[in-house]
């Protein structure tokens, strides 16, 4: 993937996840939880080597959490992909996908097919990660318009799709209590349509000056 692009992509999704999250989640903070909290340092300190050990299995199991959430999510998309193709040969999520999100392709400045083959590719990526994408096109990549290209690579840095969704539910499942990641549980959609936007707007905005 163009380099250029991958490192213009960081610094635009962080501002633009910021922006969208302030216009689809505005934060109000009353008058009477606006304090600031001290911190006091009493109390005994932990030995630092039963810390690390702590430390080291509690990122042993987030490991295994995320790891298992990515494979049971791959293999559910699998599985419905292989449904899909029950009913047509060539129907897939990527393809359904695809055709959802063309009209924002073609929006980004992409002729209508270049806007069709793009839309495949930023549906597979919410479908699967971003690196599943990267394989794909690697090879081709250099023979696209420089437009193409900068709207692509923007798009896909990022990590707005199913399987860091996976991640995170499985991350805050084992830090956090029960009901708290019900919280989160019941966002699923709401953070994927954030996720959207943001590499939508990124894209966008790269995509302006780049012709």
């Amino acid at each position: 993937m163009p380099a250029e692009y991958v490192v213009t992509a960081i610094p635009l999704n962080v501002i633009n996840a910021l922006l969208v999250s302030s216009i689809l989640h505005p934060v109000k903070v009353a008058p009477e939880e606006d304090t600031i909290a001290a911190l006091s340092e009493g109390g005994e300190r932990e030995p630092f080597f039963s810390y690390l050990a702590e430390s080291i299995l509690g990122a042993g199991r987030l490991v295994l959490i995320i790891c298992a959430n990515i494979i049971a999510i791959v293999a559910l998309l699998k599985c419905v992909n292989v449904l899909l193709g029950l009913l047509h040969a060539s129907l897939s999520l990527e393809l359904i996908l695809g055709v959802v999100l063309f009209p924002f392709a073609w929006l980004l400045g992409l002729a209508p097919a270049e806007a069709f083959q793009i839309a495949q590719y930023m549906g597979t990526k919410l479908i699967t990660n971003e690196f599943v994408v990267m394989l794909q096109i690697q090879e081709v990549v250099p023979t696209w318009p420089a437009h193409m290209q900068a709207v692509m690579t923007v798009f896909i840095t990022s990590f707005a799709n199913l399987g860091t969704v996976g991640i995170i539910l499985g991350c805050f499942k084992g830090l956090v209590d029960p009901e708290c990641n019900m919280i989160v549980a019941r966002n699923v959609v709401y953070m994927m349509l954030s996720g959207l936007l943001v590499s939508l707007l990124s894209a966008a905005i790269c995509g302006l000056f780049v012709w």
